[in-house]
């Protein structure tokens, strides 16, 4: 399953390997996973969610649930550049795709018998 997300977090204990990839490829993967109905949105915010629609030509649900990651899951992540000041402005920027990030993140659990702190 592909994990749409707005911020690179690590909802669950585990290994992850993020690595930035480009508008593009980042449209290709999500698109792939629509078309065969792969993906779920956990985008909190819904200007983010319509900028992600324009890119991609896909509707984006906003969702503020809590992400959870099964194994073979991977997360394709839109985040801005920089933090806003006050959260409060997030609704009232005019944010174009410029102003985003794109990110792969691939997700494996701990392995039993590997050293948990």
């Amino acid at each position: 399953m592909i994990l749409l997300l707005n911020s690179a977090v690590m909802p669950d204990e585990g290994v992850y390997t993020l690595k930035q990839i480009t508008e593009t490829t980042f449209t290709k993967e999500l698109q792939d996973a629509a078309a065969s109905d792969n993906f779920r949105s956990y985008i909190g915010y819904p200007e983010t969610a319509q900028l992600i629609e324009q890119v991609t030509g896909i509707v984006i649900e906003v969702s503020r649930e809590q992400a959870t990651l099964t194994h073979g899951d991977i997360m394709l992540i839109v985040k801005l550049r920089q933090r806003v000041a006050n959260p409060t402005d997030k609704e009232t920027l005019q944010l174009s795709v410029d102003d985003f990030d794109f990110f792969r993140c691939d997700w494996k659990p701990l392995d039993e018998g590997e050293i948990q702190c």
